[in-house]
């Protein structure tokens, strides 16, 4: 490692065709959001207008707020989707508005910088080849001088905790990688990954100018994490540049559908979002790079008042940097032409909404922030919108449910004809279902039209090839009807979530699904019987009340009642081959497969069936294995309490065996050096003193 960080560019260095500014986001939000609200108010307008023909009831009131809110999100989300297809079509770079052009590096970094890679009970095999595909790819450019790579292990299993020691070792011994590839495992893994990272900073970061944040399962092109590097060392104002990570790697039908829509339509809305939020963008947590100095002198985070789940350490911790980065004047970019990030999804619906319930619990945290002195506005409206993103979905739930309700009433309620006391002319009810069925084609094509949209520019685009031919437009078709599906599914699943949140159950921290698991059919019943119920009783009152109410709730009714099948088949790997070797939901990836990904597959088949073995008796077996743990291993001493505690459970391994100590009499060995096994089956049973004869226990 360098003594200190390498200096930057000084200003008559920059190079100013990668600077990142362009025209006023004055004027670009004052455009987006003056779209949104004006749509917004004529669809609450009209809502009115329907509602209140006859007689505008309480509970309509209600309805009509309900709608106004979730419309709004709808429209804010529209208009970035149509500001994004605009200037894809016409190839203009979301930031500059110029003609989009790839980035040309002129001269060798001059930075420091460094890939760190959190892990937390991760597959080690996975981990490190992913890690090994980057670094590979890394080392074509030629740039590979300017990079390390830390591995920022928080593991708390003991036989994965010796695996990724393992595997660490393999990988820099193939690689000839030592001094180049770094592992670190800290003892207390406090505040999750944002204290895994804390503590880096805090040890090592002030040896590199530059930061790039994996996840467990990221994968970068050398290229990607060099121009990253190089508008760093050119945007001096920068903090943070997010890159936008291509979901890849599953199988599962469920993974590929959404790796399919991803890559269609997840460019269109990056563009939208980059083209109004400018040096205001977000950070999602990987897949980035950071200014080491600006993330240690401002990004440090603070305990919420109160008990978790609302109170605590932020788990959602990126939104937040983020905002602490724009609020001491450093501008966060998202980059949507930064190509060659890759990241993996869940590989089914359980999974993801496992996932979304950590999620959710970080995200509703962000509400304590919207207020809080100093953040900038459009921090705030970060902060507003992940809160929303789960929100979201009761609120929707509360509109239809309301929406039953007036229509429960109204089915009881008996027309006047002559309301008031004088009125000499009957007043008629008046047929408002023309216009009920403009606001739903209004609303449903708002939500809709950009993502049709996406998939036709790709099947008249020069690289529709890849993405299954004329095949695409069928693949498109089939998204729209399973999220149409899957999206009462999510929404019960999602305001669950949040009652959770509100009623105070945190949710525990685990590694996520990376394997192509699918879900048994009766294990999705068992999830789901809950939303069955529900949907077949709400089913119920809809069609006693009003069969009209009824068809327009079908599709909502649709997806709950078959939610255990729509679960279980799309968890199915092999109806996720099947519709591969149809050409449906293909992406490049799949087609055309990036060097870096193919590095990533074929080292990961090298390793497949391996399993991680007992990590304690492999140290006891293995000197190689013990003195590289040994080595790893802080140099500290332990006191008198903790030689009396060790040496009890090496005596109980002495007398029963390995298979006899529990997970946390085994981290509590294999936080110092481990005895082989002679000096064990001689009873030599403290550590830390030099003659174990000279103390007893």
């Amino acid at each position: 490692m360098t003594d200190s960080p390498a200096m930057p560019r000084s200003p008559e260095e920059l190079d100013p065709a990668v600077k990142l500014a362009g025209p006023s986001s004055t004027v670009r939000r004052l455009f987006l959001f003056g779209a949104s609200l004006v749509t917004t108010i004529y669809a609450a307008w009209l809502m009115t207008d329907v509602l209140g023909a006859d007689q505008l009831t309480g509970m309509e009131m209600v309805v009509i707020t309900f709608f106004t809110i979730n419309f709004a999100w709808i429209a804010l989300s529209f208009y970035t989707g149509v500001v994004g297809i605009f200037l894809r079509a016409f190839g203009i770079d979301a930031i500059t508005l110029r003609r989009m052009k790839p980035i040309e590096r002129k001269g060798k970094l001059k930075s420091k910088n460094v890939i760190v890679i959190p892990v937390y009970n991760e597959s080690p095999d996975r981990v490190f080849a992913g890690l090994r595909a980057s670094y590979e790819s890394l080392a074509a450019t030629g740039e590979l001088d300017a990079f390390d790579f830390f591995v920022l292990s928080d593991t708390r299993d003991p036989d994965i905790w010796i695996a990724e020691e393992m595997a660490w070792a393999r990988t820099c011994s193939e690689l000839n990688a030592r001094g180049k590839i770094f592992f670190r495992r800290r003892p207390e893994n406090t505040e999750r990954k944002s204290g895994n990272l804390k503590e880096f900073c805090e040890t090592y970061a002030s040896n590199y100018d530059h930061m790039i944040v994996f996840d467990a399962d990221s994968v970068m092109s050398g290229e990607a994490m060099v121009n990253m590097a190089y508008l760093m060392e050119n945007n001096p104002d920068s903090g943070i540049i997010q890159s936008p990570p291509q979901p890849t790697g599953r199988s599962t039908l469920f993974a590929r559908i959404l790796q399919f829509i991803s890559r269609v339509h997840g460019p269109t809305m990056s563009a939208g979002l980059a083209f109004w939020c400018m040096g205001s963008s977000n950070y999602w947590g990987h897949n980035a790079i950071i200014r080491v100095q600006a993330f240690i002198d401002c990004c440090g985070l603070p305990v919420l008042s109160g008990k978790p789940p609302m109170g605590g350490h932020i788990l959602s911790h990126d939104f937040v940097e983020a905002a602490f980065m724009r609020k001491a004047g450093w501008r966060v970019w998202l980059i949507p032409q930064l190509e060659g990030s890759w990241e993996e999804l869940p590989p089914n619906l359980i999974d993801f909404a496992v996932r979304d319930r950590r999620w959710c619990q970080g995200n509703m945290q962000h509400a304590r922030l919207i207020f809080a002195p100093g953040f900038l506005p459009l921090s705030r409206l970060h902060f507003f919108m992940g809160v929303m993103s789960f929100l979201s979905s009761p609120l929707w739930f509360l509109l239809l449910l309301s929406s039953t309700i007036a229509t429960l009433q109204n089915s009881r309620l008996t027309y006047s004809f002559f309301p008031g006391q004088f009125t000499m002319f009957p007043q008629w009810p008046v047929d408002r279902s023309m216009e009920m069925v403009v606001l739903l084609v209004f609303t449903i094509g708002m939500l809709v039209l950009p993502k049709v949209i996406s998939v036709f520019m790709v099947f008249l685009g020069r690289d529709r090839r890849k993405y299954g031919g004329a095949a695409v437009l069928l693949s498109g078709l089939l998204e729209m009807i399973y999220s149409a599906l899957q999206a009462p599914i999510m929404m019960t699943l999602h305001s669950r979530f949040v009652l959770s949140v509100l009623t105070g159950n945190q949710v525990g921290w685990d590694a996520q699904e990376r394997d192509d698991t699918g879900v048994p059919f009766m294990a999705a019943v068992k999830t789901h019987i809950g939303i069955i119920l529900a949907g077949l009783a709400w089913g119920a009152i809809a069609l006693y009340v009003d069969q009209a109410f009824f068809w327009w709730l079908t599709p909502i009714l649709a997806g709950l009642v078959l939610s255990p099948w729509l679960t279980h088949w799309s968890s199915l790997l092999r109806l996720g081959q099947k519709t591969r070797k149809l050409k449906l939901f293909l992406t490049p990836e799949e087609t055309a497969t990036p060097e870096e990904l193919a590095a990533l597959y074929r080292i990961t088949a090298r390793h497949t069936g391996e399993d991680v073995r007992d990590g304690l008796l492999q140290l006891i077996e293995d000197p190689y294995a013990n003195a590289l743990h040994s080595a790893l291993l802080p140099a500290r001493k332990p006191d008198r309490r903790t030689q009396i505690e060790v040496g009890i459970i090496y005596e109980k391994l002495a007398r029963l065996g390995v298979e006899s100590l529990t997970k946390e009499e085994k981290l509590k060995i294999l936080s110092w050096p481990v005895k082989p096994l002679d000096q064990i089956m001689a009873g030599q049973h403290l550590i830390g003193v030099e003659d174990p004869e000279k103390t007893s226990v």
